[in-house]
């Protein structure tokens, strides 16, 4: 009896360690938060074909689906602004190498031109880099899109970068101190910008949150309490920025395509 039983605990032992994993597993990689380049696409659906267009485009999403795509696509509308009714499609979060090593490029295209360029067209493309160091927050790097944002682009004179960056740093100071709930991204151009040009995009979960928040570069300075610092933030951010467009972009989750973790 003692020896079958000392038979059945090797029985057993070898049944548990056939039912563990032969090794630890690999996590699987993602790109989220990986890096900090940002891709934007913009393409205006032809009239009247704007629900063939959204059609076409959930068609190469799924190809993109398909074919394992490491990289997060987000999809808005431009709701608000110069242009308004335009889809806008981005990348976010990952290195810039990243878009050296894209699925099938070739065949990306091809499914493309089938799927939905037939039904709008491509007039923007855009790259940027974003700021960490001036940013309250990167929901988008975080693959953590909120239902609207508001796009702030803001074209500087030259030579004015260093004198606007430094005045951007106040405003992070200032959101910093007052916690607000909407998070303030900042992002610098690299190509298909104003040079030196930037970009803010301000997070919002709804039409409430603008209650609470200020807005762009020039709302949060106005909100400094100190008068002769915030009359000195305002003269110095005049004399930076040539223009200031705003808009705001309704997120589309049916046309975006955020990785499984």
């Amino acid at each position: 009896m003692p020896r079958l039983s000392l038979l059945q605990a090797f029985a057993a032992l070898a049944i548990a360690l056939t039912a563990l994993p032969t090794g630890a597993a690999e996590p699987t990689p993602t790109l989220r938060d990986s890096g900090d380049a940002a891709h934007l696409f913009g393409y205006r659906p032809k009239d009247g074909m704007e629900s063939q267009f959204d059609a076409g485009y959930k068609r190469h999403l799924e190809w993109h689906r398909t074919h394992n795509d490491p990289l997060v696509w987000y999809g808005w509308y431009v709701t608000h602004g110069p242009r308004m009714g335009m889809f806008m499609d981005g990348s976010f979060g990952a290195p810039f190498a990243a878009f050296d090593n894209r699925v099938a490029i070739a065949d990306d295209g091809k499914d493309a031109e089938r799927s939905f360029l037939p039904y709008g067209e491509a007039n923007y493309r855009a790259v940027f880099r974003v700021r960490r160091d001036l940013s309250n927050g990167t929901p988008l790097e975080q693959w953590q899109p909120t239902r609207m944002v508001q796009v702030y682009t803001y074209k500087v004179r030259l030579g004015r970068s260093e004198r606007f960056e430094k005045i951007v740093k106040r405003m992070r100071a200032t959101l910093d101190a007052t916690e607000p709930k909407s998070s303030y991204t900042w992002y610098e151009g690299i190509s298909g910008t104003s040079s030196p040009g930037y970009m803010l995009m301000v997070s919002r979960d709804g039409w409430a949150t603008f209650d609470e928040a200020n807005g762009g570069l020039e709302g949060v300075l106005a909100s400094v309490e100190d008068a002769t610092v915030r009359q000195q933030l305002l003269e110095g951010y005049a004399a930076t920025v040539d223009e200031v467009q705003s808009e705001i972009w309704s997120y589309r989750a049916d046309l975006s395509l955020i990785p499984a973790l």
